[in-house]
């Protein structure tokens, strides 16, 4: 049996990669920063996985802004599954973030090469492949986001020194890289770590008016499977995969919504792009969505599914997913 180590156990991401591979015949040893987390974590899990493979999960205390812990959990590990990203508080400045976005790399990467572990498949972000708001076309992997463009936030900046870094680590010391870049995330949670899923308890709240926002979704459970594809394949290492192609706009999740979840009484208003505009100056969180309202440009996942076989389901079955299991945890009133 395949021991993978999967970085920030207590992730929403992380959560459906460990559950993927636990129900694929694989030992997973996940890392927290505090096992107190660890109980609640495989209670979420056995809704989709059995007792004998849950029995196949154990946790180690480790923080991606230290080296402590990680080398040894390594030890006898086939490869390295990292999906925690350091978000920061909201207060770094885009420099303080960008050093703890690479210094995480960095300690993970660095624990397995001297562990001897070379296979690491990385999250990263489709943020990393993104252009200017005024581009049109379809992009592949093959497109980097330029640092430089002033419409990204130092969240997103940070995300693409994180992928820089793990690209020149892997390269200087022989590591056998693959990273994913998914959307936005969204589809069934099992802890109280909601994550993105946090915009769609708004829209199921009744949220009064709604960005006329693009989404390009990734769907949590996809994602996963094209984890432990881009592990198990060979054919996938020293490339970079996208992982979201299909669009809805919010205010198309907010109409869903509307006529799925009728017992809610939902109205889906459009805010007008200018509201938009004029409310994101006082509104950090409405402020990253400015650059979004009038794309043109799309993404392509043709490579996952030509290379490795990979498929999705649609936006609609994703969002209408995780909207029943957010309804179904009592989070709507």
């Amino acid at each position: 049996m395949k021991k993978l180590i999967v970085s920030g156990g207590s992730g929403f991401v992380a959560t459906w990669v460990m559950t993927d591979l636990l129900t694929h015949g694989y030992a997973v040893a996940a890392s927290l920063r505090s096992l107190s987390k660890a109980d609640a974590i495989k209670a979420g899990m056995s809704r989709y996985v059995t007792a004998d493979q849950l029995a196949n999960l154990t946790f180690f205390t480790a923080d991606l802004t230290s080296a402590a812990g990680w080398e040894d959990a390594m030890a006898g590990a086939d490869g390295v599954i990292h999906v925690a990203s350091p978000l920061g508080h909201g207060t770094e400045s885009t420099a303080e973030l960008v050093e703890i976005a690479r210094d995480g790399v960095r300690n993970v990467f660095q624990a397995a090469a001297n562990a001897g572990v070379k296979r690491i498949v990385m999250t990263s972000s489709q943020a990393v492949s993104t252009p200017d708001s005024h581009a049109t076309g379809t992009l592949d992997e093959s497109f980097w986001t330029d640092p430089a463009n002033p419409e990204l936030d130092p969240y997103r900046i940070s995300k693409v020194k994180a992928e820089q870094a793990a690209w020149a680590f892997a390269k200087e010391h022989q590591l056998e890289l693959t990273t994913i870049l998914p959307g936005a995330i969204f589809g069934p949670v099992m802890t109280d770590n909601l994550s993105s899923n946090r915009i769609l308890l708004q829209l199921l709240k009744g949220q009064p008016a709604i960005p006329k926002v693009p989404l390009e979704i990734s769907d949590v459970r996809d994602l996963a499977v094209l984890h432990r594809l881009a592990f198990a394949q060979p054919a996938a290492i020293g490339h970079r995969y996208l992982a979201a192609s299909q669009t809805l706009t919010m205010l198309a999740v907010a109409r869903l919504y509307q006529q799925h979840f009728s017992q809610l009484h939902l109205h889906a208003r459009a805010m007008p792009n200018w509201a938009t505009r004029l409310l994101a100056k006082p509104m950090p969180s409405l402020r990253t969505l400015v650059p979004m309202l009038d794309r043109r440009y799309h993404h392509s996942t043709a490579a996952a599914e030509t290379d490795l076989g990979w498929t999705q389901h649609t936006p609609a079955e994703t969002v209408l997913a995780a909207g029943e299991r957010l309804v179904n945890l009592g989070l709507v009133k």
